[in-house]
């Protein structure tokens, strides 16, 4: 009974604002997220995974399963997640083989405060003396390193707090920071355009839409937002321009697939602004037949 109420509350503000989403009343088909049937451990995620260009100026030098991205430039780089502290060698072997050196890195960004994107931030910041930016909900979490969690890791203090729509520049490069709250308080979507072959691409960095536990979507002393958070995170994301689309995991867009055909001759595979568009419906789908899931008590 507690959660029809809130629904109804929800639903009642959401009908005042004018492009809000309806919540679905009926029963949803299950949804089954393609990465859901695969096994994804640290241990397997964690593995080195060959880096490689995307388009112009912009690198891939994450793992296996937990996405890293250079932004290089004469003045400078910019890292986006640093993932776990292990993770971070591996970063540098990366950036170290595509001919760029790893103490260059200027400023350091996360897609968001979960400790697989941003535990290692402090040792990369040891390592480089980079600025540290996070977006403004998460910095808290960040600056304690989640003290008090099983998640814990070494705290890192935060030298720009980002807040909606703030622009981070580098060398030529612009990057704009859009919260998209929902997996954590401050879950970041970074944008920016790339040139190649004299052409602009219009590139979406995902930080994640995914609920990890539904049931915090109607009890969540911590983050009571969730619920409202998430639904305005994906008409943000339904609009915004996308070619070149990229995420916190490689498995939100299909790493393993595209880089596969890279150097094959044909297009780049990164240019899949279909596949984005894909992506955001699907994991608003998921995101409904999950609360649904919760509603009908289980």
């Amino acid at each position: 009974m507690r959660h029809f109420f809130i629904v109804l509350l929800l639903s009642t503000f959401l009908h005042a604002q004018p492009a809000a989403p309806r919540i679905p009343t009926e029963s949803l088909p299950p949804i089954l997220l393609p990465w859901e049937s695969e096994v994804h451990t640290r241990d397997v995620d964690n593995q080195p995974y060959p880096a490689h260009k995307v388009a112009g100026n912009l690198y891939y030098v994450g793992t296996a399963g937990y996405a890293s991205f250079l932004i290089i430039s004469p003045q400078g780089h910019i890292l986006i997640n640093p993932n776990f502290e292990d993770s971070v060698p591996i970063i540098q072997k990366n950036v170290e083989q595509l001919g760029f050196r790893f103490q260059d890195i200027k400023i350091v960004l996360i897609s968001h405060a979960h400790g697989d994107h941003c535990a290692g931030t402090a040792r990369v910041k040891e390592f480089t003396g980079a600025q540290v930016m996070v977006m403004d909900r998460d910095v808290d979490f960040m600056e304690s390193g989640a003290k008090g969690t099983r998640s814990a890791f070494p705290p890192v203090k935060v030298s720009r707090i980002l807040h909606d729509k703030d622009e981070i520049s580098l060398g030529g490069s612009r990057l704009v920071a859009r919260i998209t709250p929902g997996h954590t308080k401050g879950n970041t979507t970074f944008t920016m355009k790339v040139q190649e072959d004299g052409k602009s691409y219009d590139v979406v960095i995902l930080g994640s839409a995914n609920v990890n536990d539904a049931h915090l979507l109607f009890d969540n002393k911590d983050y009571p937002e969730m619920l409202p958070d998430f639904l305005r995170t994906f008409e943000v994301l339904k609009a915004l321009p996308c070619d070149i689309f990229l995420a916190s995991h490689g498995k939100f867009y299909g790493l393993t697939a595209k880089y596969a055909k890279l150097g094959k001759g044909g297009p780049n595979p990164f240019i899949d602004p279909a596949g984005y568009r894909e992506h955001v419906n699907l994991m608003e789908k998921a995101f409904y037949y999950k609360m649904d899931w919760v509603k009908r008590g289980y």
